[in-house]
């Protein structure tokens, strides 16, 4: 372990207390499972090596999900120019119900946004923060979150509405 990381023991109580979570975030990000389990394992990977900085958060779940909505972005990118599978595809049009499949289409619109203003839209339309909360937890103004959040509203709008 390196000076800026965590212990085992530490590592395993955040697993223990947050591990589901996580999953779940990423799970939502990343819209397959198995491709979720992937990263959550990069996610503790990233919290043994450098977490250090999670002693000292002051919302150490808000700095776990900034963790892991990281390594899920980064592996949106990785993967963003490969088609999905075909089985996938198949196995979803014609059982979803209609709940799942518009957050299937909001989670695809998401990908069509730049990395910060998706982070901008997972803070503001998953986890729920104020304006304020945002800006702080981005380094933005508040006034550039507000510009930022209509501006992806719109975008999403069209988006949505086109497909």
């Amino acid at each position: 372990m390196s000076n800026d990381g965590l212990s085992n023991a530490e590592v395993a109580d955040i697993f223990r207390r947050h591990g589901h979570l996580l999953l779940r975030r990423c799970r939502f990000l990343m819209r397959d499972p198995a491709a979720a389990e992937d990263v959550l394992q990069e996610v503790f990977v990233k919290i043994m090596r450098h977490g250090a900085a999670y002693r000292v958060a002051d919302s150490k779940l808000r700095w776990l999900y900034r963790v892991a909505d990281n390594c899920c972005f980064d592996a949106l990118k990785k993967r963003r120019d490969r088609p999905p599978p075909l089985a996938l595809a198949e196995d979803l049009e014609p059982r979803t119900h209609p709940a799942i499949d518009e957050r299937l289409r909001v989670a695809r619109a998401l990908d069509h946004l730049p990395d910060r203003e998706r982070q901008v839209a997972v803070l503001a339309f998953v986890d729920g923060l104020t304006q304020d909360q945002i800006a702080t937890e981005i380094g933005w103004s508040r006034q550039t979150i507000n510009r930022k959040l209509k501006e992806i509203r719109d975008r999403l709008g069209r988006w949505l509405h086109v497909n």
